[in-house]
């Protein structure tokens, strides 16, 4: 291997390798790796290419590492050819770290880690008797296909192991296939470790001198298989394929205290004697002579071997061990064993026989439901009607083969044939502008399975053929759901064929739900193309971003980035829904940055609150300096469009859009951006039909919080970014199906909403630690609280008694509510005749700031109230505290922002909720105090990541001052269930509406 290159490769270890290529593909590269596949790799900076496999099945590698985030793949395989990174790939990785750190520390992690064998072979204990050699297959240690033995133990192994009657498999596992001993070619050579060469030998040994796979072995012989390869990763649970058994002071644990009958025993080979084999498709029909005897060895009775129980506890797939099931299916219902499900039968009738078990208390449930008759006489149960008996085995077939592994008789197999079953079928084709997405029932002509239906029957008897076909209720459901979500109609009556031509939005959320039903299915590649980057990070392609700012991006900024650039490249849009702190505004400015890139007349409309155009701004010069910027906001902003056209990025905010609607929507944008899209959740709103009717090609939103209070907010967003996407529930519908439309446009939306947290992304970013401060009214406080308390509850009672409307009690109770949370904050707001001494709050907050002075802390305040701020303000300046203040009313917010940031002798800094909620950076604080809940918990968060973002480098601390026993208290559950709408949004779950209701208002003036 060359390993030389004027640059060093990256290391490749294990995190960087699944960063990389994803934990599937790593898997899959790592046993390509460990069982030798790899077998060239060399290094260029900044290429890594290889060969992985082996003659023509060998596979050609080439990464291009010169960007660690967009790493480029070409490989011979399918995935090689998108370009997305392949098990290949990471074989050759490995291969390459193997090289430089020592192949034989880096193979040994490998095989451990795969269950495979290690590098260095684990000592064998000798067993006179047995041979050395192996005379099946040919065998040469320094070449040859690697070759390694698996043994599989039953679930049954306690039951079975006293009576030594232990049914074992045996697999060969050679390069990357798993295959029965039997299978292996003479012709070929095998390279086994020391260990699996004894195992080998001792298996040639025991089964008369060749392999078999399927064995009863007695507690001895089994001792002596698992002899030789004590340590080893070999053996698994049958019930637990990937996870080996442990090995315990060379014992394997729960196995060899059930192979002693007596703790001193140790077996022999004259107590082992010969194996049984159990006969399998791949057994040869004549065994070869027993080197002790000269005889071939015993085999198993099938009926017998069932009888006790040896083959109807494994778990296993058809085809793997034909004697359990169709050896015995071709014997006569009563040579079958007791205690198995028997079914006999034809199209005209069914006869079944349960076992003696309280285990088939559920299926002699369902034979009764379905009109079978018990006859005593042979205790089997009837189903005498020809259209009962199409429609039971339609529906249940399938059950009692594989879940109740039941056995069928000859005579049934011979009399149904001619039966087969419905499937599903799933086809595209490509056209101008979109795809024809056809599904339906395949197995029958489509009018006879609409009738066959429509009926109520499960089967449709072909009479040209002789055919009987079954339709699964199963795939039925399976139809009926693809047509109700791709149609998005949840009252839509099933149809066996279905059909619809989809756009590009579409195309990510219909294949989703397909896969559900049909893994295997793979869609075009046009198809591909446009939606795999919505479905796996790793697919996206490295957008155009200039050097200088890609340097500057993070990691996960370049692939918010490369996620933008994949929507509008396909003419779709979307929401960065990052958490608050991470940098939206850079990936936005990324965005435009590379549509500029591929179009120097590319120009892009940004949409901000007022508060936001100046930030907006110098993020703007900072990042994207070569891009000409105009703040269209303010009594000085042009009226002339030919001023405006050379700009190639336009900031103005929402108010300044509803005036300046008509200039602004005669100019042709190539993207319009919404920030703080909060701002258009109400789709009635001057706002959102202002941002609405610009005319833009390619269309996005940024936001912390998609939705606040109800799945409207989201329709809302989507009205803008994609209109007609999303569909309403019908005025007509019901509750369910209201339902059912919520969840289905949570579901649709899924794919155009990118959302990262701080912890996932951000890992520098410090914890935060949050904390509630529960405040105890004085009895002056208190007195006063429930006295607007009880004035509160009676205005109400009387307003409604009165048959006042609900928005006018509403609006009344809002009212008298507001007054008893400010009662809670500072009862001077309402009543000038307290002192600071009789606020709660106030007296809470002494204790923080002064022990956050002592400690150095700076504090950030919070409140819903201007007048709770200004009490504050007075009394800090009573106290000769230095302090930063911002609300409503002022002008020179950035002015306050630098002061505070860059005088870290000012403790504290005052600001009011809506006024300083977004569009602050403020890190040179790290305690945040919310002087009062708000309803909205996204708020809270929004103030909290003031400090809490990027640049901090202290644990935030966040303290929300709570009046006890009050309706402050009450307001914190309904935080909870606000923020529970969002994690449904996000979790791809339905809400029904988390608005504050007039009842919400009551619950809160509860006792």
């Amino acid at each position: 291997m060359n390993t030389t290159s004027d640059k060093p490769a990256p290391v490749f270890d294990r995190d960087y390798l699944v960063d990389l290529g994803g934990w599937t593909a790593y898997k899959e590269g790592k046993r390509l790796f460990a069982e030798g596949l790899a077998v060239s790799v060399e290094w260029e900076f900044p290429i890594l290419k290889g060969v992985v496999g082996k003659r023509r099945s060998s596979f050609r590698p080439q990464l291009n590492l010169r960007s660690s985030v967009f790493a480029e793949n070409k490989c011979s395989c399918a995935e090689g050819k998108r370009g997305i990174i392949c098990a290949h790939a990471i074989a050759i990785c490995l291969a390459y770290q193997a090289k430089v750190d020592g192949v034989a520390e880096v193979a040994e992690t490998a095989n451990a880690e795969l269950g495979a064998e290690p590098t260095e072979e684990t000592p064998v204990a000798e067993s006179a008797g047995i041979p050395e050699t192996v005379k099946s297959i040919r065998i040469d240690e320094k070449s040859g296909s690697q070759l390694r033995l698996r043994i599989y133990l039953p679930p049954n192994f306690s039951a079975t192991a006293p009576l030594d009657a232990i049914v074992i498999k045996l697999e060969a596992v050679v390069a990357s296939n798993t295959l029965p001993l039997e299978r292996l070619d003479k012709e070929k050579v095998y390279r086994p470790a020391k260990a699996h060469r004894k195992l080998l030998a001792t298996l040639e040994f025991l089964c008369g001198g060749r392999l078999a796979s399927l064995l009863q072995v007695t507690r001895a012989q089994l001792g002596l298989l698992l002899e030789p390869i004590q340590g080893t990763p070999s053996v698994y649970w049958v019930t637990q394929p990937d996870t080996p058994i442990e090995w315990e002071k060379g014992r394997l644990i729960g196995v060899h205290d059930l192979l002693e009958a007596e703790p001193s025993t140790t077996p022999t080979h004259a107590q082992a004697g010969m194996v049984t084999v159990i006969p399998t498709e791949d057994t040869p029909r004549e065994a070869a002579p027993s080197p002790q005897n000269g005889r071939p060895p015993a085999q198993t009775n099938p009926r017998l071997a069932a009888e006790s129980g040896a083959y109807s506890s494994w778990n296993t797939k058809p085809g793997d061990y034909p004697v359990a099931d169709g050896a015995t299916a071709k014997l006569d219902p009563n040579e079958h064993p007791s205690h198995r499900i028997i079914v006999d039968g034809s199209p005209n009738y069914l006869a079944i026989r349960l076992p003696r078990d309280e285990a088939v208390v559920e299926l002699r449930d369902l034979l009764k439901s379905n009109g079978f008759i018990l006859e005593p006489s042979n205790r089997q149960w009837w189903l005498r009607d020809r259209h009962k008996t199409l429609n039971f085995m339609a529906e249940y077939g399938r059950d009692f083969r594989g879940k109740w592994k039941a056995i069928f008789t000859r005579n049934y197999e011979q009399q149904f044939k001619c039966m087969a079953r419905a499937t599903l079928r799933v086809r595209v084709e490509e056209r101008p502008g979109g795809f024809r997405f056809k599904a339906g029932l395949r197995g029958s002509d489509a009018l006879e399975l609409r009738k066959a239906l429509s009926v109520g029957k499960k089967y449709v008897e072909e009479t040209h053929s002789g055919r009987i076909v079954l339709i699964d209720s199963d795939v039925t459901d399976q139809l009926h759901k693809i047509e109700r979500c791709v149609s998005g109609q949840s009252d839509r009556t099933f149809s066996p064929q279905f059909e619809k031509v989809l756009d590009r939005a579409e195309l990510a959320d219909v294949e989703a739900l397909i896969r559900e039903v049909a893994p295997q299915w793979k869609p075009p590649s046009a198809w591909q193309r446009r939606s795999a980057a919505l479905h796996q990070v790793r697919a996206l392609k490295r957008p155009p971003l200039p050097k200088e700012l890609r340097k500057r991006l993070r990691g996960y900024q370049r692939i918010g980035v490369a996620w933008l650039w994949h929507l509008y490249r396909n003419e779709l849009g979307g929401i960065l829904a990052d958490e608050m702190g991470l940098g939206k505004t850079i990936q936005a400015l990324g965005l435009i940055a590379c549509a500029h890139s591929q179009n120097e007349n590319a120009r892009a409309l940004v949409v901000v609150p007022a508060s936001l155009v100046e930030n907006w701004s110098r993020e703007a010069a900072m990042f994207v300096p070569d891009l000409p910027v105009l703040k269209h906001h303010g009594s000085q902003r042009p009226d002339d469009i030919n001023v405006i056209k050379p700009y190639r990025i336009v900031i103005t905010s929402y108010g300044t859009l509803q005036r300046d609607s008509e200039l602004l929507r005669s100019m042709s944008w190539d993207i319009v951006i919404g920030d703080e899209a909060q701002h258009i959740k109400n789709r009635k709103t001057q706002n959102a039909h202002a941002l609405r009717t610009v005319g833009g090609a390619h269309r996005f939103l940024l936001t912390g919080t998609p939705i606040e209070n109800s799945i409207d907010d989201l329709y809302s967003l989507f009205e803008f970014l994609m209109p007609g996407y999303l569909v309403n529930a019908p005025g007509t519908a019901s509750s369910d199906e209201k339902e059912w439309y919520a969840k289905r446009q949570t579901q649709r939306a899924a794919a155009y909403i990118l959302r990262r947290t701080k912890r996932e992304v951000a890992p520098e970013l410090p914890e935060k630690i949050e904390e509630t401060f529960f405040c105890s009214f004085g009895d002056k406080q208190d007195r006063f609280y429930r006295k607007v308390l009880e004035k509160t509850r009676r205005e109400i009672s009387e307003m409604e008694l009165a048959g006042a409307s609900e928005g006018r009690v509403r609006m009344a109770a809002f009212t008298e509510l507001l007054r008893l949370r400010q009662t809670c904050v500072d009862p001077r707001i309402l009543d000038a005749s307290f002192g600071s001494s009789d606020s709660a709050k106030w007296r809470a907050f002494e204790e923080i700031l002064s022990a956050c002075i002592d400690s150095g802390s700076r504090i950030l305040v919070f409140s819903s109230f201007v007048s709770a701020l200004k009490l504050l303000r007075g009394e800090l300046e009573s106290a000769g505290h230095r302090y930063c203040y911002i609300d409503g009313q002022t002008r020179k917010r950035q002015e306050q922002v630098d002061i505070f940031n860059n005088d870290p002798g000012i403790p504290v800094f005052l600001i009011s909720l809506k006024a300083g909620g977004t569009g602050l950076n403020l890190t040179g604080a790290d305690t945040v105090v919310h002087y009062d809940p708000w309803w909205n918990p996204a708020a809270e968060a929004q103030a909290t990541d003031r400090a809490h973002r990027i640049g901090q480098t202290r644990v935030v601390t966040s303290i929300r001052l709570i009046a006890a026993n009050t309706v402050e208290e009450k307001v914190l559950e309904l935080q909870r269930r606000k923020a529970q709408i969002l994690k449904d949004l996000f979790e791809e779950s339905a809400n029904a509406n988390g608005k504050v209701s007039l009842e919400d208002i009551k619950s809160l003036l509860e006792d």
